[in-house]
């Protein structure tokens, strides 16, 4: 390589940003004043807001046995694997949530 080649050189042209050295990019600017007040989680903080605990535990139980009917009809010990812990999965988010959903209440009424 020639001198001038070598000078325009930076390991930054052949490599691409990844998660450890993300690409340097303008800052976002928050316009709603949702988003400001929120603690990051802002998915769970609107199932909390918008959805009924009975409700929301109702749904996940249907989800638990459709990946119990999955995990019983899956022919490869990976399939089983994957919906066991799936099912797992969903039953710590379900514990999760009503923990959530019981703070809330205590909150509320002024406990």
């Amino acid at each position: 390589m020639t001198d001038k080649k070598l000078e325009s050189f930076k390991i930054a042209d052949t490599r691409k940003p990844s998660v450890s050295n993300p690409k340097k990019g303008p800052e976002k600017q928050v316009d709603n004043e949702d988003q400001i007040q929120s603690v990051g989680f802002a998915r769970i903080e609107k199932i909390l807001e918008n959805n009924d605990a009975e409700a929301l535990s109702e749904k996940l139980s249907e989800l638990i046995n459709s990946l119990e009917q999955f995990g019983g009809q899956a022919t490869t010990n990976k399939g089983r694997a994957a919906a066991k812990k799936a099912i797992i999965a969903v039953e710590r988010t379900a514990d999760l949530l009503d923990y959530l959903f019981q703070t809330k209440a205590h909150m509320q009424t002024g406990g």
